[in-house]
C-alpha cells in the first residue's frame, strides 16, 4: 500500500469518509471524519486518533471543544488555541479541575476533585495554582479555610481537625504558622502568640491542661527570654527562661510553705548559687468564736516591715535571710 501524506479524501471500507490532512496514511492534523451513520468528528487529528474536536478558527481550538491528552480529557472552552472560559478537565486516575480558565490555565473560581468526587480544594485560582481564598479538604480529614499564594497556605486562615475543633487560626507564611495565631494543642495546651517558621516565637502566652501557664517570650517553640510562669498551685516564677526551663534571674513566690519568695539565679531550671530566701512570719495565734484573743510570733524573720509596739511608741524593722545553695 501506498503511503499518503499531505492532504486529500479517503474512504474507507466501512463507509466512513475522512477529508483532510494526512501523514504516513493515516489522518494527521486538520481534518474531518464523516461517519456512515452521519456523525461527524471535526478537529485535529494525531496518528490517526482524533485529538481535539469543537470549533475551530484559523486552524485553532475556539469555541467549544474537547481535546484528548496523553493522561487526561478536557471540554469546554476555548480561544485561540488554549483553554479560556469555563471548563473541566479530567485527569486518567479519575481527578479533575471543574473552573475557569484564562490563556490556558486555571485562572479565576474553580474546583478540583478527588477520584473518588470528594473535593479538594474550592477558591480561587491564579495561573494554575491556588491564590486567593479557598479551602481545602486534606486526605487525613482536615479542612483549612482562607488565603493562598502559589498553592500554599498564606496569610489568615484556620484549621480544623476531622472532629471539626479548630487546630490552628491565625497568619501562615509559605505553608508554616508564621506571624500571630491561636494553636489548641490535642493534650489539652493552648497557644496564642507570635510564630515564626511554624514555630512558637516571640511574645505568646501557653494555657496548658494543667491549668499552669506562661506569659512572655520564645524562641524557636521554646520559652526563653522573659516571662511570668503560674502554676495551678498558686506558684509564681517572675525571671528569665531558657530552652524552656527558668535559666538565669528571677524570683520565685510561692503560694505555701515557711519560704515566701526565692530571689537568685536558675540554671537549666535548677536553683545555682546564693538565693535571698524571704521567710514567712508563722504566729500563734488564740480564737474564741473567730475572736482573736491572743497572738504570740514564733519566728522573727519577715519579709516585710513589721510593728513592734515598745514604751516609746511603735518602731518599725525589717528582716531577711541571706541563704547559700552552694555546696560547702
Amino acid at each position: 500500500m501506498k503511503t499518503v501524506s499531505g492532504k486529500g479524501t479517503i474512504t474507507y471500507d466501512n463507509g466512513d469518509v475522512y477529508d483532510g490532512e494526512f501523514q504516513n496514511s493515516e489522518p494527521h492534523g486538520i481534518g474531518r471524519m464523516i461517519h456512515k451513520d452521519g456523525r461527524v468528528c471535526e478537529g485535529i487529528w494525531r496518528n490517526g486518533k482524533i485529538e481535539y474536536e469543537g470549533d475551530m478558527v484559523d486552524g485553532k481550538p475556539h469555541g467549544r471543544g474537547k481535546k484528548i491528552y496523553s493522561n487526561g480529557v478536557y471540554e469546554g472552552e476555548w480561544k485561540n488555541g488554549l483553554r479560556h472560559g469555563q471548563g473541566t478537565l479530567k485527569w486518567k486516575d479519575g481527578s479533575a479541575y471543574e473552573g475557569e480558565y484564562k490563556d490556558g490555565k486555571a485562572h479565576g473560581k474553580g474546583i478540583t476533585k478527588y477520584a473518588d468526587g470528594r473535593v479538594k480544594y474550592d477558591g480561587e485560582w491564579k495561573e494554575d495554582k491556588a491564590n486567593g481564598n479557598g479551602t481545602c479538604n486534606f486526605d487525613d480529614g482536615c479542612v483549612y479555610a482562607g488565603e493562598w499564594k502559589d498553592d500554599k497556605k498564606h496569610g489568615q486562615g484556620n484549621i480544623k481537625r476531622p472532629d471539626g475543633s479548630v487546630e490552628y487560626d491565625g497568619e501562615w507564611e509559605e505553608d508554616s504558622l508564621h506571624g500571630t495565631g491561636t494553636y489548641n494543642y490535642e493534650n489539652g495546651n493552648a497557644y496564642t502568640g507570635e510564630w515564626k517558621d511554624g514555630d512558637m516565637h516571640g511574645k505568646g502566652v501557653m494555657t496548658y491542661a494543667n491549668q499552669d501557664s506562661y506569659d512572655g517570650e520564645w524562641k524557636e517553640g521554646f520559652r526563653d527570654g522573659t516571662g511570668t510562669l503560674k502554676y495551678h498551685n498558686g506558684d509564681v516564677y517572675v525571671g528569665e527562661f531558657g530552652k524552656g526551663n527558668m535559666h538565669g534571674k528571677g524570683t520565685y513566690e510561692y503560694a505555701t510553705g515557711d519560704i515566701l519568695k526565692s530571689i537568685g539565679e536558675w540554671k537549666e531550671g535548677k536553683k545555682v548559687g546564693l538565693f535571698d530566701d524571704i521567710v514567712r512570719v508563722r504566729k500563734q495565734v488564740y480564737y474564741d468564736y473567730d475572736e482573736v484573743k491572743s497572738h504570740a510570733k514564733v519566728k522573727r524573720e519577715a519579709p516585710w516591715d513589721e510593728d513592734t509596739d515598745t514604751e516609746e511608741g511603735t518602731t518599725r524593722r525589717s528582716k531577711r535571710r541571706n541563704v547559700s545553695l552552694s555546696p560547702p
